[in-house]
């Protein structure tokens, strides 16, 4: 049985500056791989900044444990600019759920059953 999957935000981080692309021709994107703890990657996701709700963001589904994102910066002719950006990150998966005490009762027992109930102090 495989782990449940954890919905997951990933935001790519912008220069302030601008700068001249390498190949000469103008930026168009940003293609985003995420691979996830099972060590397949993802289909490429192409972020162009007018996504929404976000620019340069998108939601995505990792299974639990360590992964990584690869963001390559590409030009209008679909040639990559600069280096490879690669950010590792660790999902713990979502907190387990709990029922929490919703009442207290006080219930008279024996003497016998009083000395066998373990007491746990706070």
């Amino acid at each position: 049985m495989s782990a449940p999957l954890v919905s997951v935000i990933v935001a790519i981080s912008r220069a302030t500056t601008a700068v001249n692309t390498q190949t000469g021709a103008a930026f168009a994107s940003t293609s985003v791989t995420v691979t996830d703890s099972t060590g397949t990657p993802q289909a490429a996701v192409i972020l162009t900044g007018k996504e929404t709700p976000m620019p340069w963001a998108f939601s995505t589904s990792v299974a639990p444990g360590t992964g990584s994102v690869t963001a390559t910066d590409l030009d209008v002719n679909g040639a990559a600019l600069g280096a490879q950006l690669v950010q590792t990150f660790t999902e713990a998966g979502s907190p387990p759920t709990f029922f929490p005490a919703t009442g207290i009762s006080v219930t008279p027992v024996t003497a016998a059953v009083a000395a066998a109930s373990a007491v746990k102090k706070a």
